[in-house]
């Protein structure tokens, strides 16, 4: 038997109980509101930024590069 695989073969398995905590329907449709309205928060502040000539041609691409998968992040946590 190699050294790996008396290695494996020494580690014991245990049955550990664990508390899991479960959120509610509700609860969760509140993290993704909580989300939703951050990630709301976040396209307005940087479009500001945006909107002032205070960036460069490469740094506004890449903002709007980032603006642009916010909103597609958005769109996909949104309820229809």
């Amino acid at each position: 038997m190699t050294v790996a695989n008396r290695r494996r073969s020494d580690r014991r398995m245990k049955d550990v109980a664990v508390d899991i905590e479960r959120r509610s329907g509700l609860d969760r449709r509140l993290i993704v509101e909580s989300a939703t309205a951050q990630i709301h928060a976040v396209l307005e502040l940087l479009t500001e930024l945006a909107d002032h000539d205070a960036l460069r041609d490469d740094s506004r691409r890449l903002l709007d590069t980032a603006m642009l998968r916010l909103r597609y992040a958005l769109e996909r946590m949104e309820p229809e």
